[in-house]
């Protein structure tokens, strides 16, 4: 099994470099957070399917390369910038938060997979939520304190890139996944409007999109079909990332 390739699902491989030019953006990082920051994103990108499939398999020898190398892509930075300081359990230290994330995603999904199995729906839109963690480590391997920016644009990117795998379940004919569920679990992001009021602009779109499933009658079933559909997902994904990149950029 191959180390380094381009991931079979360009949604993925998209989410991975995009999330860390919104973190990065948003951290306001230099021409070197920006040069560090995308070369870590590129090792995240090129070892993503070894890490998943190493990790599907539970094929541990590849699971411990693949943390290996994408452990080292972004501690020696983040260490480069803030030094032994990157070991403290605190909230000031950059990567705390970011790790803390990525450890409750992992133990979520490796809970769900086990008990539900891999082809069950919330053990997929769980899986969904992982792609755009590079944007909570942007601040940490280009030198700039954790902010709560970094944060929201994180969240309401992974929550929609979730909700949407759980959206395209719904419009499987051979899955029959109840329609009002992932509407029910989008409400919940509405909670972020205390944070900031103007990012309604990025959920509108999200949200018609929800509503109107729930009297879709026409299912997919073709290959085609459902790559149409996967793209469909992809471009309203982009039009949230967009949104909400602008809105925490200007406000």
């Amino acid at each position: 099994m191959r180390i380094f390739k381009v991931p079979r699902e360009p949604g993925a491989g998209g989410t991975i470099i995009l999330s860390m030019v919104g973190g990065l953006i948003l951290a306001h990082a230099d021409w070197r957070g920006w040069l560090i920051g995308l070369i870590v994103a590129m090792v995240t990108f090129f070892t993503f399917d070894f890490a998943f499939d190493s990790y599907r398999a539970w094929n541990l020898k590849g699971m411990i390369a693949a943390l290996g190398i994408n452990g080292l892509a972004y501690i020696l930075p983040a260490f480069y910038w803030f030094g032994s300081r990157i070991f403290e359990p605190s909230t000031d230290n950059p990567p705390f938060v970011p790790l803390t994330v990525v450890g409750i995603l992992f133990a979520l999904h490796f809970a769900f997979s086990r008990a539900k199995g891999w082809k069950h729906p919330v053990t997929y839109a769980l899986g969904n939520l992982l792609p755009a963690v590079p944007a909570l480590f942007a601040p940490a391997v280009s030198g700039r304190p954790f902010n709560d920016d970094v944060f929201a644009f994180w969240l309401l990117l992974a929550y929609y890139e979730a909700i949407g795998a759980a959206y395209v379940e719904t419009r499987l004919a051979f899955r029959k996944f109840p329609k009002k569920y992932p509407l029910m679990a989008w409400l919940p992001i509405f909670g972020v409007l205390a944070y900031n009021p103007y990012l309604i602009i990025a959920l509108i779109e999200p949200t018609v999109r929800l509503v109107k499933n729930l009297r879709e009658e026409n299912y997919v079933a073709k290959i085609e079909d459902i790559k149409a559909l996967g793209w469909s997902v992809f471009r309203s994904v982009m039009l949230l990332y967009v949104l909400t990149l602008a809105v925490l950029y200007l406000t």
